[in-house]
This record gives structure tokens, C-alpha cells and sequence, in this order.
């Protein structure tokens, strides 16, 4: 009874299971270290696996030492067949790692004759095995990308100093634009129009199923409008659109939070909404600003791929300009109803 309790105290060692916290603190090392090159976060991951193996191949080496303790160290066990009755703890400590090594890195050369220590054996075998494949495959991926670095147009432009000596925030803008800019030369710009349609309607899908005018149009000016979709990147505080210039463009938000403000309120956008469409409509000056309350991924439609859609369908386009002026024309009204209710408030209280 006595020896099952010792049991209790093989459970002491779940405090070692702790390693998830490592592993969130690496990954929160590597997002404060962004200004570094992206070869350095490779070779963390490198140190994290080596670390795993020192802590695997720890465990072991206690396992060894506790399977013979818990049987009270009987005459035929390796403790005993060892001289090592009593021995320190670290000679002790440094017999069983030696131990566990051995039968992790190869076949043990000396069969156990003890039946616990012939599956203790065969575990440790195989965990060897598995480990060293694990080390392989990371070695190969890191060394390999390392190598391959050059060709890399995103590595080329982290280690540049034009980019290294941005803020983080614009730096995370360059990075998210080029990963958006190669995957369409390198995939959209490749694959036929239809296979393009079907990849762009995938990304886009959840703006069409959520944003209003998608739900209003045709499936067919909706696809013509996502085909012409630019993505956008923008990160806490950048300045979307600026009151009073050209309206060149108009935005839907895919994820994000969008502050926009006109003359008389401010509205949060959310993810499905978009902004920018009367004055982009009605080939006006923006009557709005627009600034990123959260980091926003946005798709933006441009004036110039708009007049190409509007030669294939110049009725939706004409529809959609008379309810861009039809809502101008009630934000006016709304804005003088609300100063005529104001206008006797305020003289009262004067």
C-alpha cells in the first residue's frame, strides 16, 4: 500500500507540463521582435524544439529512477545490478539520463530482464525515434528557408533599412500589402478568369453574405465588383479618408472597426459595412473622414475599375447613383430638422 501511495508523488511532476507558457511567451517574443528579421523567429522555433527534447529526455531519466523506487528497488533492477543502492542522488540522476539517452538515441545494447523495464526500454525507443524525426524535419525547414531567403521578396524587404526604420504599425502595413500583392501575381494573376472568380468570391464571401448592397445586387454586377476588390491593410489610428479630397475610391470592411464622421455625427463601422459611396457615386469631393479604430482589413473599390463595371452594366450603375443622391438629399433634411429642433433650445437657454 504503501508503494502505491508513492505514486502521489509521481504526480508532482504535471507542474512540469507547464511548457504551453513557454510556448506563448515565445510566440509573444516573436511578435515583439517584428523589428528583427524573420530568420531569427526560425531560429527560436529551432531552440523550442531543442528545449522540448531536454525537457522529454528529463522525464525520462525520472521515469527510469521511479519505476525500480516504486517496486523498492528489488535485487534483480538496474539500480541494484549497479551498485548504485547508496549512491548520491546525482550520481544516481547521472546513471539514469545516461540510461534514458541511450535507449532514446539507439536499440539498447543489454536486454532488461525485468519486464517494467523492458516496456520502459521499448517507450523510450520509441520516443526516441519520434524525436529525431521532429529535429530532422525543423532543421531541414529552417535551414532550408534560411537558404532560400534570398528569393524571398518579403525577407528582402525586412531586411532593408527603409524598412526597419519604420513604426511597427506601418511596418505591419508594408508586410500585409506585400503578402496580398504576391499571392495575386503569383496565384490570381496565374489561374483562368473562372477559377479567379471562384477564389475571389471565397475571400470575399463573407462580405457578400453580410454587406447590404452585395444583398441588393445582381449575382452578376456582384461578382463584376468583386473581381475588381483591392485589399487594403490599415492599422489603429491611420487616416482612411481625408474630408474634402478626391473620392477615388470606396471601401467595404471585411474585419475591423472604421470611425466616420461628417459634418454633423460619427458612426462606428463594423465588419460588412462599408463607407465613402455617396461621394464615390455621385463623382464628388469626400464629405467624410474615415480613421481606423482597430486593425482593419478592408477592400477598396477604385473609380477606375468602377467605370469599366459600369460599361457592362450602366442600369444598375444609373439606379445606384439615383439612391446615393436620394440619401445626400435626406441627410440634408435630417441635418436641418435637426438644427431648427436645436436652433430654440439654445436661444432659451441664452
Amino acid at each position: 500500500m504503501v508503494r502505491i501511495l508513492m505514486f502521489a508523488r509521481f504526480l508532482s511532476m504535471i507542474r512540469l507540463l507547464r511548457v504551453p507558457k513557454l510556448l506563448r511567451f515565445c510566440f509573444a517574443l516573436e511578435n515583439v521582435s517584428d523589428i528583427r528579421l524573420e530568420e531569427v523567429k526560425k531560429i527560436l522555433r529551432l531552440l523550442f524544439v531543442l528545449f522540448m527534447m531536454a525537457v522529454i529526455w528529463h522525464w525520462d531519466t525520472c521515469i527510469q529512477y521511479f519505476v525500480a523506487a516504486i517496486e523498492g528497488f528489488p535485487l534483480d533492477c538496474w539500480i541494484v545490478n549497479s551498485n548504485l543502492t547508496h549512491s548520491s542522488i546525482g550520481e544516481k540522476y547521472r546513471y539514469a539520463s545516461f540510461r534514458a539517452l541511450k535507449q532514446m538515441s539507439w536499440p539498447f545494447l543489454e536486454f532488461p530482464t525485468r519486464l517494467e523495464e523492458q516496456w520502459m526500454a521499448l517507450i523510450s525507443m520509441v520516443i526516441g525515434f519520434f524525436m529525431f524525426f521532429v529535429f530532422l524535419a525543423c532543421v531541414i525547414t529552417t535551414f532550408g528557408s534560411l537558404s532560400g531567403a534570398g528569393k524571398n521578396k518579403v525577407s528582402q524587404i525586412q531586411s532593408s533599412f527603409l524598412f526597419s526604420s519604420r513604426p511597427l504599425a506601418l511596418r505591419q502595413r508594408i508586410i500585409a500589402d506585400c503578402k496580398w500583392q504576391i499571392y495575386k501575381k503569383s496565384v490570381l494573376d496565374v489561374v483562368s478568369e473562372r477559377l479567379r472568380k471562384d477564389i475571389m468570391a471565397d475571400i470575399c464571401s463573407n462580405l457578400v453574405k453580410i454587406n447590404a448592397l452585395f444583398k441588393s445586387w445582381d449575382t452578376r454586377f456582384s461578382r463584376a465588383v468583386v473581381m475588381c476588390l483591392e485589399a487594403e491593410f490599415f492599422s489603429p489610428g491611420d487616416v482612411i479618408i481625408e474630408k474634402d479630397t478626391a473620392a477615388d475610391h470606396m471601401f467595404f470592411i471585411d474585419s475591423g472597426h472604421v470611425l466616420v464622421e461628417d459634418d454633423h455625427q460619427l458612426k462606428e463601422k463594423n465588419d460588412g459595412e462599408h463607407f465613402g459611396d455617396i461621394s464615390f457615386l455621385l463623382g464628388e469631393r469626400q464629405q467624410i473622414s474615415a480613421r481606423a479604430l482597430t486593425t482593419c482589413s478592408l477592400f477598396s473599390l477604385s473609380l477606375q475599375d468602377f467605370e469599366m463595371i459600369e460599361k457592362q452594366f450602366p442600369q444598375v450603375v444609373k439606379e445606384m447613383r439615383e439612391t446615393a443622391a436620394e440619401m445626400k438629399e435626406q441627410d440634408l433634411e435630417g441635418n436641418e430638422l435637426e438644427i431648427q429642433v436645436t436652433e430654440p433650445s439654445t436661444s432659451s437657454s441664452v
